[in-house]
């Protein structure tokens, strides 16, 4: 035991030694190993070896009075530690920065928008295809339809084309928009942005102008050129139009004439001239007969009336409409009509050719059966009848033929009240329908009479040119069975008027 310490003890004193070489070593006394009653020499067990051991320190003065321990501690030196490294936390507004970019760019938007590419295909009408034309969203509408004149080929001509126009990305069957103004360009511009917007970006839509057919055939017609190719399975060839109304003739129209204002400016006119029936009321154009009846003008009648003040037609005035339209005799209930009239009769009495007598007859002589006899002349004994032929009775309300030259001339109007059968062939709606009523009461067809009299279908014929009960359905707001009746009884009473007006041709 003394022995591990003396040697820890020397372990500590060289330590003190090598960090200050001016504090002497100190001495340490050994600790005495003393073994009581025994010699080295002398042999004993293990068991009778008793061991006691005595160890003692005397401590150096100068020892104590530095430290109590056996050696001072070392000096006390503050260590140096590395501060440790704080990671940078995300502030509120690095967040805000992150996020404001994006609203930067919305703000942004409308001008690249301005910017972006605009795509028009515009035909030509000298060659076959289109012609590619770039713009941008910012182009005007007047820059943009001189670029469309210029490509078309019209830029020197009069009349311009109807422009309409449709996305490349549209189907088929949708309809064409049109683009004549500032509004119908903004339109066209905003329908290209939805498409876009929806697509890739950087997504191009191309828009196709369109121009009728019969404006490119015209044009090249102008120019002496070919003609435009024609759609396949078209045999029939366009009319040319008068892109600079400078063709002459009877019933041209004047500078400006032929344009829907001026037909609307005529229209007008009419409306005011015919609108003020107090029988009728404003709501319906009445103009007078010559059989003295009240006629409601229909729309046909107004535009055809409009049409030849238009053209200045002989005659026409507000008070006077055309005779004949296209050959469609709408105004015949306006003039006197032409019956035929017989030069001589069809049959003559054989009695006209005696002779009278020489003072005033009876009356109805001349259709007296029997001989002349002077007044006071006895009566004589009955005689035979002399053999006579028989008048035939002649009904005048009967359709008996007559020679083509006993007619009077065309332009020798009769005083006779106009045959209204003869202007239109066909029944009127409002005795049509009454007479379906009698035969079928529960439909209640009387109710339609006041429809039709507001859409200006006044005779059956313009039921029949409605085509189909659905039209009828979509046009008269009648139920669909009702119109599929009125149309199948229409049909059937035009083509028993026409089969009977051709066995008297």
């Amino acid at each position: 035991m003394g022995d591990k310490q003396t040697a820890s003890a020397r372990r500590k004193s060289k330590r003190l030694a090598k960090t200050d070489c001016k504090t002497p070593t100190p001495e340490i006394e050994s600790p005495q190993l003393v073994l009581s009653g025994h010699s080295p020499s002398h042999e004993d067990s293990p068991a009778s070896i008793d061991i006691s051991a005595d160890v003692s320190f005397e401590p150096d003065e100068n020892q104590s009075n530095r430290s109590p321990s056996i050696t001072p501690p070392p000096p006390h030196l503050p260590l140096k530690r590395r501060a440790p490294t704080k990671k940078p936390v995300p502030s509120v507004e690095s967040d805000i920065d992150i996020v404001t970019p994006p609203k930067k760019k919305k703000k942004q938007e409308p001008e690249d928008m301005e910017q972006r590419k605009l795509i028009l295909n515009i035909p030509r009408a000298s060659e076959v295809g289109n012609q590619r034309v770039t713009f941008n969203h910012a182009t005007p509408f007047s820059e943009a339809l001189t670029v469309i004149h210029a490509t078309v080929g019209c830029a020197e001509v009069a009349r311009k084309p109807v422009l309409t126009y449709k996305l490349a990305s549209a189907a088929g069957k949708d309809p064409a928009m049109s683009l004549s103004t500032e509004t119908d360009w903004k339109g066209c511009l905003e329908d290209v942005r939805q498409v876009e917007n929806s697509k890739k970006s950087g997504t191009v839509i191309p828009v196709m102008i369109l121009v009728t057919e019969q404006y490119l055939a015209s044009l090249n017609a102008k120019h002496g050129k070919a003609k435009a190719p024609v759609a396949k399975g078209r045999n029939k060839k366009l009319p040319i139009l008068d892109l600079d109304h400078t063709e002459s003739g009877d019933d041209d129209f004047d500078e400006g004439a032929g344009s829907m204002e001026q037909e609307n400016k005529c229209m007008e006119q009419l409306d005011n001239e015919y609108g003020h029936c107090q029988a009728c009321g404003p709501t319906k154009l009445c103009k007078i007969t010559i059989a003295g009846t009240h006629h409601h003008l229909s729309n046909n009648q107004r535009r055809a009336w409009a049409q030849a003040l238009l053209l200045k037609k002989n005659g026409v005035t507000l008070k006077t409409p055309p005779r004949d339209i296209a050959g469609q005799n709408l105004f015949g209930m306006f003039f006197k009509s032409m019956l035929p009239v017989a030069i001589q009769p069809a049959v003559q009495n054989p009695f006209a050719s005696q002779p009278g007598p020489a003072f005033p007859g009876m009356p109805n002589y001349g259709a007296y059966p029997y001989p002349y006899m002077p007044w006071g002349m006895p009566g004589g004994l009955p005689h035979a009848l002399p053999p006579i032929a028989t008048v035939p009775h002649v009904d005048a309300s009967a359709d008996t033929p007559r020679a083509s030259g006993s007619r009077l001339p065309a332009d020798v109007l009769s005083s006779d009240p106009p045959d209204m059968g003869a202007l239109n062939p066909y029944p009127d709606i409002s005795i049509f329908l009454r007479e379906l009523d009698g035969r079928e009461p529960r439909r209640k067809l009387l109710d339609y009479i006041s429809v039709f009299d507001a859409l200006d279908f006044y005779n059956i014929d313009e039921i029949q040119n409605l085509g189909t009960a659905d039209e009828l359905v979509r046009v008269a707001q009648i139920t669909e069975g009702n119109a599929k009746y009125i149309m199948a009884q229409v049909k059937n009473e035009m083509k028993r008027i026409d089969r009977h007006r051709r066995t008297l041709s």
